[in-house]
């Protein structure tokens, strides 16, 4: 289906909980945020009557997010009932990638076909710290679990911080490449806990730049499930690997954006920096045809486009919203 600025809308982005086991900086207040309870959220019965609907509409990506997905019980069989979806053609998730190695094999089993991973440092001490407690081992286990189960190509987003994680870019590329794994480097997002710039940003120029006096650089087509990240090809010596950059600010892609996300309590955002978002109705009785019905309204809403570069924040912690 098409929007109003006939872009072609075939990627829906589903939080499936807004828990996670961590707090990092950008992303989550320190104590947390108020937690909602499970009745709050999405069944699995109403998720999977959402995804036919979405389906309908000519929707055949999904992106299962948080949150953090793997804290939600039985997330593998919510894998298995989407994949059997018709029209679903690409099943992936993001995650922080603590719990994937107990995971990721029967997500693979279960149709999930790819990961993504936040990882914003190779220094456990300061993993630590950006994350707010997390445990940098038990991701590194994570991606090479999410490797050997199959789910290709496993892509790994890294939020380059000023003063924080920008000393170590070239270790994040080295790490990406001895691990035969995508690194993409994104710029950091005025919404939630940065909207306020409590987290300064590193330009993606002075990012590229740091790269490029290590590794020569070519520009690549990207690996399956493409999105808006310019892909390169990084090499030194004998070592040869794929990084991207992600512009949504200062070379912003939302003439081409295809895709809506739904909170976990079902509200519809069509735009991640917009603050509009619409309730959708599914309610014990709502019918596939209803929320067909209510989707496409919500489509026909969404926005050109953020207000970023003109230093407007959005409101709400991306760990509410979805990613």
């Amino acid at each position: 289906m098409q929007d109003n600025f006939g872009r072609e809308i075939n990627y829906l982005r589903l939080s499936v909980t807004d828990r996670c086991n961590f707090r990092c900086q950008y992303c989550m207040p320190e104590e947390g945020i108020e937690k909602v309870s499970h009745e709050d959220i999405l069944s699995y019965e109403e998720i999977l009557k959402l995804i036919k609907a979405a389906a309908n509409l000519g929707i055949d990506k999904v992106r299962l997010t948080g949150g953090e997905p793997l804290t939600r019980k039985g997330i593998p069989d919510l894998v298995e009932m989407i994949s059997e979806v018709k029209g679903i053609e690409d099943l992936s998730m993001t995650t922080n990638g603590a719990r994937l190695g107990e995971f990721a094999e029967d997500l693979a089993e279960s149709g999930l076909d790819r990961v993504n991973i936040s990882l914003d440092s190779v220094d456990p001490e300061l993993f630590t710290k950006i994350t707010r407690g997390g445990e940098l081992n038990s991701v590194l286990s994570g991606i090479e679990a999410a490797e050997n189960a199959g789910l290709n190509p496993v892509k790994l987003n890294t939020v380059i911080m000023k003063g924080l994680n920008d000393s170590e870019v070239n270790s994040l590329v080295e790490y990406a490449v001895s691990q035969d794994v995508v690194l993409r480097f994104i710029e950091l997002m005025p919404m939630g806990e940065a909207a306020d710039m409590a987290v300064d940003p590193t330009p993606l120029d002075e990012v590229r730049q740091e790269v490029e006096r290590e590794w020569e650089l070519k520009k690549v087509s990207g690996p399956r499930g493409n999105g808006p990240a310019e892909y390169y090809r990084v090499k030194r010596g004998s070592e040869a690997g794929r990084i991207g950059f992600i512009f949504p600010i200062s070379h912003n892609f939302c003439d081409n954006c295809n895709r809506i996300r739904v909170t976990s309590r079902g509200n519809v955002r069509p735009c991640l920096a917009r603050d509009e978002q619409y309730e959708l109705n599914v309610e014990k009785g709502t019918t596939v045809a209803s929320l067909q019905d209510q989707l496409r309204e919500v489509i026909t809403k969404k926005p050109h486009g953020h207000r970023w570069e003109e230093e407007q924040a959005t409101a709400g912690e991306m760990s509410e919203i979805g990613g």
